[in-house]
């Protein structure tokens, strides 16, 4: 497997590289803005941004090679515990975060879990387009446009986890349902994350994030999604957040 290495902090990545070798795969390590040349070429495999001291060189490498369609699976490995640098790491395009020092272990079973999960949705046949209610989601090029506003870009994370909710409108999707379409079964990591995801979708979805009409949360179960919202009424609204009149279900229809 090909692996682009970006460091952008100033400490060598000797232990990283190390690792990723002795287990058998390809690795091309770069430095900022270097790394675009190599990341985006059609036989990488994955991307994995090395942290600086504040993250922020690093977060801005992740904006950067999302803006530019990089759409495989992107590992951020940072010395920063604190749950604002994950989430800022998130945010900006990561699809995983790893703390150092790692367990090797640990970090070759990440790697190899965003590499099935990567493979697997490439070997699902899917239709590019996905048109429900007011929204129009593209997995080909990674973006959502909500009625006649303009498109906007989301990570692969982002895309897998609309999707789900997309394919099953009005219906509550439980956390375990969500976690498993958007992650997988080996699911390994932060029990936030799903919150973490569902955040982002609202600030690029919502008019209003604060006040969210169309992706709702219902206590104790899970997420819902309704594409249109042109005949709320009160009733309509009380239902939604009320978990005994909620439909959850186990699992997605598709």
């Amino acid at each position: 497997m090909r692996i682009v290495l970006i460091n952008a902090g100033s400490a060598p990545s000797d232990l990283l590289e190390f690792v990723l070798r002795n287990a058998g795969h390809d690795i091309v390590t770069v430095r900022g803005g270097d790394g675009f040349r190599d990341a985006n070429i059609p036989d990488t495999d994955i991307v994995i941004v090395r942290g600086d001291e504040s993250n922020a060189d690093g977060c801005q490498r992740c904006m950067q090679l999302r803006a530019r369609r990089f759409a495989g699976p992107l590992i951020f490995v940072s010395r920063q515990t604190a749950m604002r640098d994950k989430v800022r790491a998130f945010e900006h395009g990561a699809d995983d975060y790893i703390v150092e020092p790692f367990d090797s272990q640990e970090l070759l079973s990440r790697v190899n879990a965003v590499m099935r999960r990567a493979r697997r949705r490439d070997d699902e046949h899917r239709e590019n387009e996905l048109r429900v209610g007011a929204f129009e989601l593209s997995m080909e090029t990674l973006t959502v446009k909500v009625g006649d506003r303009t498109p906007v870009d989301l990570t692969p994370t982002e895309m897998r986890l609309l999707e789900c909710l997309l394919r099953n409108p009005m219906i509550t999707m439980s956390r375990e349902t969500l976690i498993d379409r958007t992650w997988g079964y080996d699911f390994v990591g932060a029990s936030n994350r799903l919150d973490v995801n569902i955040l982002r979708l609202r600030k690029k979805l919502e008019t209003d994030p604060t006040n969210p009409r169309h992706l709702l949360t219902i206590r104790g179960i899970g997420y819902v999604i309704r594409p249109s919202v042109q005949h709320d009424s009160a009733d309509d609204i009380g239902a939604l957040f009320d978990p005994a009149a909620a439909q959850p279900i186990d699992m997605p229809y598709y």
